[in-house]
């Protein structure tokens, strides 16, 4: 697991890279981590302004800045824009798919199984005919698989819709970035590991 001291880091280094590339045209400074959130895929990481952070004061808050996700197992920087919903799946499951490859079973897998262990073979060849370009022969090879417990062959496969994803909520900045033998150690003896940040603690 990726520490929370090695997911700053490399945000603060990323925000570092960015002010320098572009954002000293736009202003006197990088911004700085605003919070940090441990998820299930490791850590959501906010930032705004040094002035907002300080002050409070809208007048210097960043607007539609969308947090970094640290992988929690590889290190992996990504930005995750929360409020990009494509085909109904919502920014996580489209990490899972486009980062992870944790893509979940077919729905038509599902119901051919069901059918099949049933002792409804029949329904089942009926199903994968509806969902795709399936002659009888290659439908029973489907059906075939699928009862047997396995991954119905590719060429099988290319007969079901292909949908095409931009995976539009999740864009993936570095990585992977594997944490350094004892960083987090090192940084809580340097009083770095709750240090304080644009005048919060960075937790």
């Amino acid at each position: 697991m990726i520490s929370r001291e090695w997911a700053v880091e490399l945000v603060e280094r990323r925000l570092l890279a960015e002010w320098e590339s572009v954002g000293s045209v736009r202003s006197d400074e990088p911004s700085v981590v605003a919070g940090v959130e441990q998820h299930e895929l490791g850590w959501l990481i906010g930032y705004n302004t040094r002035r907002f952070v300080e002050t409070g004061d809208v007048k210097y808050m960043l607007v539609g800045n969308a947090p970094f996700l640290v992988d929690g197992l590889d290190g992996g920087l990504h930005r995750v824009v929360p409020w990009m919903c494509e085909d109904f799946l919502e920014w996580p499951d489209q990490y899972r798919e486009k980062v992870r490859g944790e893509v979940p079973p077919r729905a038509l897998d599902a119901e051919v199984s069901r059918l099949a262990g049933l002792g409804r073979r029949f329904d089942a060849f009926k199903a994968v005919r509806a969902a795709g370009d399936f002659g009888p022969v290659d439908a029973r090879r489907y059906v075939d698989a699928v009862a047997a417990g396995m991954e119905p062959p590719s060429d099988l496969l290319a007969l079901l819709p292909q949908q095409v994803r931009q995976y539009s909520a999740v864009a993936t900045l570095s990585g992977p970035n594997p944490e350094p033998e004892g960083w987090s150690v090192v940084r809580a003896l340097d009083g770095q590991s709750d240090r304080i940040v644009g005048g919060i603690v960075a937790t």
